[in-house]
């Protein structure tokens, strides 16, 4: 019997092991919107000296995310040791986006080196990297140089992380959504379903991006349409999107910057 737990317990082990070093965390100039991989990943980055600059950072593990998931960065301090800097809540939800990896866009305005790690529900760090931040050299012909927001400000993926997205069978002038639902049948082997994308502040946005992915993977892209947005002052939108099979369905919302805003669920039924 002494010899069967110590073996339980050395596989327990094993697989904690296995488990831990499949969760990874990296900072990257960009990923893949369906799978999530990442692409441009460094451990040193330069930012604006005056305003910052974001890096996206993604994490990814072995199965599906179970946890509401938190950043932490800290930042190493002149005695050599890391304190803490910076706490944030990733937008990913795991009731609703049933995916390995999650994404922050995170904004760096001050240089050093920091540490990043990931939480969940435990007190250990789901995975954790290390980069260093530097200021680049300024541009003298970049000094002009205006953004293309009406106040000048730059919107990422913070300033859309209370947005909503719902799904039903329509949505009227004033913006209220009929028939609303996760779920949905065909009609004739198609079926017409609409969006509502909202949230309380203005969206401040000149188009949006909508692509809809479909399969257990959501590996199949369907549609990707550019829609423009005729007020910037427009805090909601709506879009209609048509499907022809039964299955799960994303559909994933950027805007004109490439900033992600939202990612919305549901699913085709006989």
């Amino acid at each position: 019997m002494k010899n069967l737990t110590l073996l339980l317990l050395s596989l327990v082990l094993f697989t904690s092991v296995c488990i831990a070093q499949s969760n990874k965390v990296v900072l990257c100039e960009s990923y893949d919107k369906t799978t999530g991989e990442a692409s441009g990943i460094n451990k040193n980055w330069d930012v604006d000296s005056k305003t910052g600059s974001y890096v996206y950072i993604i994490y990814s593990q072995a199965t599906n995310i179970k946890d509401k998931l938190m950043l932490y960065v800290d930042k190493k301090s002149t005695s050599g040791s890391y304190t803490a800097f910076d706490t944030q809540d990733f937008t990913f939800d795991p009731k609703v986006d049933k995916k390995k990896w999650a994404m922050f866009d995170y904004k760096f305005t001050e240089s050093g080196d920091y540490r990043i790690s990931v939480m969940g529900s435990g007190d250990e760090p789901l995975a954790s990297t290390y980069t260093n931040i530097g200021y680049m050299k300024e541009n003298p012909s970049d000094k002009d140089k205006s953004t293309d927001n009406e106040d000048g400000d730059e919107y990422d993926t913070y300033y859309y992380e209370n947005s909503t997205i719902t799904f039903g069978d329509e949505v009227d002038n004033d913006a209220n959504v009929k028939g609303e639902a996760t779920e949905f049948k065909l009609i004739n082997g198609k079926r017409d379903i609409m969006l509502k994308l909202e949230q309380a502040d203005d969206l401040k946005c000149k188009e949006v991006e909508v692509s809809v992915y479909y399969g257990d993977k959501y590996d199949e892209e369907v549609s990707r349409e550019t829609y423009s947005v005729e007020s910037m002052t427009w805090n909601w939108l709506k879009f209609k999107i048509s499907v022809k099979k039964v299955g799960k369905y994303v559909v994933d919302i950027y805007n004109d910057k490439d900033v992600f805003i939202n990612s919305g669920y549901f699913e085709v039924i006989k």
